[in-house]
């Protein structure tokens, strides 16, 4: 029996790699399994190879494994770059003949053929269709039930009957014809109710829970495919979702929208960014409260926009002119990414700040399987909005905690003015007086002691592992699900990961820390957040282990590093 069975689907960009590999998750997810995907897609449309992973496996899976236990290549440059990665008993499903003895020889062109005939078409129209037979092999050799592919499979083509009929037609010939030499059975489990996404679904969800009434953005990769998701939904809710011309008027838009009293966020990568640091700055200024969605890729420049990368830590911690208070969340998986979503409005409306969710490319282009989000935790808070009418209304009030009642237009008594000039208790531009200066800046930043005392713990950060342990990794963001995976089988490290960058919360990082070995993971050059500790604590790290070459961490490579006798100063992760 198998714990967790690993299968690749590789090929040339619109070649079907992802439509064979979803399908399969979708189907082992339905059998009860737990599922993790990760895709690396090359940054062209079509044409360039790219690969899909599926890993399958009974327990909780948080991470990609290096090893494949069966291959899917649809095109010959596949087999060449990846028969490295398969395991000896492995299997390779391909349409033309190989010496490797792990070949499992589906007979694509006959049952094309046979398949072609009985709908009437010519062979070469169904060529397109040789990745559902060696899909098909693949599920024949795990034992499963050939009904189970053929309903997902409809599914898929709902709109599209005769398509669906014809790739089901191909599953019935490939289950009648071949003969599997090798067949691949994975230890049992029970089927339980859950959820395949990535965190593109998890965030739009916690969009949707949270209220959301206004969406900006203007198309990047990888953050895009969360507002098409909430373009795809927004037909069944309450909210706009709006593409704009470029980013700059994405973020403005959502700060404009957040000022008539709606919940309002934005989504970005790196480049967009950019664009939007003027207008967070006039956030900070003028006490907004909009959430921006940075989706990390490989950079610098447009670097590598389908690929992997932490590397934005600083920049996001501190771009802007000026000195304003943000607040700056890092989700680690999926479930938090949904959870986090929501704590950010919350957060944003409460303090009236602008608030950062950071995510990265892994996390937006892996899909697992998840329980489903419990509805019941979830607490929405507008802080002091004031939607009926008022006296004697001041937007920017001097009070003893920093935070203003705020009203919107439209509220009979509420003025609303918004500059991004220093301002007075009104709004109105001040005379640049420096008292005026000293307690507005003292009621824009003492927000931050506030957030830091008031969130609850488990937003700062997160322990895993046993206390005693004297080596504790410090991580953040997607290198979370690698380094849990690798921790089962080594015993003797712990896990801090940091989820609350901005305000850092030293006390509880002090507390899980001091006295310890302290090992920074991180998927960027210099290790950034390493740095930040330091800043923030006076603790250094003993070890950087680091990983920039565009991909996520493998677990195993976690394993291997962390088993080292001796870790250098600096550890460089380099599997692809």
């Amino acid at each position: 029996m198998m714990h967790d069975l690993n299968l690749m689907v590789a090929g040339p960009q619109g070649s079907g790699i992802n439509f064979t590999s979803d399908t399969f998750a979708k189907v082992m997810t339905r059998e009860g399994y737990q599922v993790f995907t990760n895709a690396e897609l090359f940054s062209t449309i079509k044409g360039e190879h790219s690969y899909f992973r599926v890993r399958v496996c009974k327990d909780i899976i948080r991470s990609y494994s290096e090893r494949i236990d069966i291959l899917i290549p649809l095109d010959a440059k596949s087999v060449l770059l990846h028969v490295k990665e398969l395991a000896q008993d492995g299997a390779i499903i391909y349409e033309d003949k190989l010496e490797d003895p792990r070949h499992a020889a589906v007979p694509y062109k006959d049952i094309l053929q046979t398949v072609a005939t009985k709908f009437g078409k010519a062979l070469s129209e169904l060529n397109v269709m040789k990745n559902t037979v060696a899909l098909a092999g693949a599920t024949k050799m795990i034992g499963l039930d050939k009904e189970k592919l053929k309903r997902v499979i409809s599914e898929n083509f709902a709109s599209r009957p005769k398509i669906a009929d014809m790739n089901n037609a191909i599953v019935d010939e490939v289950y009648a014809e071949f003969k599997a030499e090798r067949t691949f059975d994975l230890e049992p489990t029970t089927y339980k109710k859950r959820m395949f996404i990535n965190s593109t679904h998890a965030v739009g969800m916690g969009k949707v829970e949270a209220g959301l009434k206004f969406q900006s953005y203007y198309p990047i990769t990888p953050a895009s495919d969360e507002s098409n998701y909430l373009e795809r939904v927004m037909g069944k809710y309450d909210f706009i979702v709006e593409q704009t011309e470029d980013e700059i008027a994405a973020i403005n838009m959502a700060i404009a929208a957040a000022n008539t009293g709606l919940r309002s966020a934005t989504s970005t990568s790196g480049p967009g960014f950019s664009l939007m640091v003027e207008a967070l700055s006039y956030s900070g200024m003028t006490e907004t409260p909009v959430v921006i969605f940075y989706y990390q890729r490989a950079g610098p420049a447009t670097g590598m926009p389908t690929r992997h990368e932490q590397g934005d830590l600083k920049y996001a911690l501190s771009a802007g002119h000026g000195e304003f208070p943000r607040v700056m969340i890092a989700p680690g998986d999926h479930k938090e990414a949904f959870y986090d979503t929501i704590d950010a409005f919350n957060i944003a409306e409460k303090y009236q700040l602008p608030v950062i969710v950071l995510l990265d490319k892994a996390m937006a282009m892996s899909n697992y399987t998840v329980d489903p989000f419990d509805l019941s935790k979830v607490k929405i808070d507008r802080g002091k909005l004031i939607l009926s009418e008022t006296k004697d209304y001041l937007r920017y009030r001097f009070t003893d905690d920093g935070i203003s009642p705020r009203s919107v237009p439209g509220v009979k008594g509420g003025l609303i003015t918004v500059a991004g000039d220093e301002h007075d208790e009104d709004g109105h531009i001040f005379t640049e007086d420096a008292d005026n200066r000293i307690k507005m800046m003292d009621k824009r930043m003492n927000k931050m002691a506030s957030v830091l005392r008031e969130a609850p713990p488990d937003l700062k950060v997160k322990f895993y592992g046993l206390p005693t342990n004297k080596k504790v990794i410090v991580s953040w963001g997607s290198s979370k699900g690698p380094i849990i995976d690798a921790m089962e089988k080594v015993k003797d490290v712990s896990l801090l990961q940091i989820r609350m960058m901005e305000p850092f919360p030293v006390e509880e990082v002090m507390k899980y820390l001091k006295g310890k070995t302290i090992i920074d993971v991180e998927q960027n050059y210099s290790g950034q957040l390493a740095d930040l500790l330091k800043e923030k604590t006076g603790l250094e790290v003993s070890t950087r282990i680091v990983k920039f070459n565009g991909r996520p961490i493998a677990f195993e490579e976690m394993v291997e590093v962390l088993s080292k006798p001796k870790l250098g100063k600096r550890e460089v992760l380099t599997y692809d």
